[in-house]
């Protein structure tokens, strides 16, 4: 299983344990209030029933709605993909709590449980669970816009203090890109650039990576120097990107009369990150590191080569046989008075 996986993985199971928590509090909280008998069985019903849900829900959001199948959701309107979230997920409740019961009711050889819960406890079920999930949903939906990784860092404070780290960093920016706005117009260049960045962002988020932020036409990734050296994930990151925009060729020239490319430029080294900002809350990277993989990005350009790698981040780790580096020598780049090794890579 590769990186991105094993996490979805990590999260249903995370879900399915909360599901089993939620359930018992839930069937505790009714018996308490006496609108049900206190019985053991209901209570390990509901514990099953609950993580039974929180499985199905988990895969639900891991592997459909946080998957590349998920991506017509995704680009959604924020409103209507809040509801679209929420009805489905209250279908996939309903359905599991149906299937639920009826082994519950097969168990004690009685379909007369099931019956009977379908009068009295069903719609209640339902209800709690739409409006539950209608907090969820907006809270998924809210998720994006501030970035996954960026939510979870200022809600567990790790950047509330600045930190130094060791940290890959990824320049991607789209060739050619002010011909190719005067030649489509500012609406088709936005959906063309908005296409290839929902495609990359999913590439880097597969190869263990996070996105910095969208400059424009450029993508800026990051990965901690231990995630992106580990099997070269890093640059096979940037393989895959490019050679999905290869597979993609035909739908761009079909449907944008362009075939969009990128410049890149790649470096390690040391930052520090922490958080900035009032009423709006941001990552902050602070470092030469990025300015300088900027900078191999725009070298790239200049000496007519689609990626510049700095030799700190080959020296970290194997390259993969998909790919192979020429080397450049040492440059001094714009604003440095010292001089970096760089290498060209392409693939194999």
């Amino acid at each position: 299983l590769d990186h991105t996986v094993r996490e979805k993985w990590k999260l249903v199971a995370v879900l399915t344990l909360i599901g089993i928590a939620f359930g018992r509090a839930y069937t505790l909280l009714r018996m308490a209030a006496g609108a049900m008998p206190f019985l053991w069985s209901e209570i390990e019903h509901a514990a099953r029933t609950g993580g039974f849900i929180g499985f199905c829900l988990g895969a639900y959001m891991m592997f459909f709605v946080y998957d590349r199948r998920g991506g017509a959701l995704r680009r959604m309107n924020f409103v209507m993909g809040w509801l679209v979230i929420d009805v489905s997920s209250t279908v996939i409740i309903a359905l599991a709590i149906l299937f639920q019961r009826v082994v519950y009711a097969l168990l004690y050889w009685n379909m007369g449980l099931f019956t009977a819960y379908l009068a009295q406890g069903f719609l209640l079920d339902i209800l709690v669970a739409f409006l539950v999930f209608f907090v969820v949903a907006l809270f998924l939906q809210l998720r994006p816009l501030l970035g996954a990784g960026t939510m979870w860092k200022v809600i567990s404070g790790r950047y509330h203090r600045p930190r130094q780290e060791r940290r890959i960093y990824m320049f991607l920016d789209i060739k050619n890109s002010t011909a190719m706005a005067e030649r489509l117009g500012d609406e088709k260049t936005h959906a063309l650039i908005s296409e290839v960045f929902f495609d990359a962002d999913g590439w880097v988020a597969k190869f263990g990576g996070e996105v910095l932020s969208y400059n424009g036409d450029e993508i800026v990734a990051t990965w901690l120097a231990a995630d992106g050296l580990k099997d070269a994930r890093c640059l096979q990151c940037y393989l895959a990107i490019r050679q999905n925009l290869a597979a993609k060729s035909r739908y761009f020239q079909e449907h944008f009369g362009v075939g969009p490319e990128f410049w890149c430029g790649f470096h390690l080294g040391q930052v520090v990150v922490g958080e900035c900002g009032d009423s709006k809350r941001a990552i902050v990277h602070i470092g030469d590191t990025p300015n300088t993989a900027a900078r191999l990005e725009h070298r790239a350009r200049d000496m007519g080569r689609d990626c510049l790698v700095s030799g700190a981040v080959l020296a970290g780790l194997d390259l993969p046989g998909s790919l192979k580096v020429e080397a450049l020598g040492h440059i001094t780049l714009r604003g440095h008075d010292h001089d970096t090794e760089i290498f060209a890579l392409e693939p194999a």
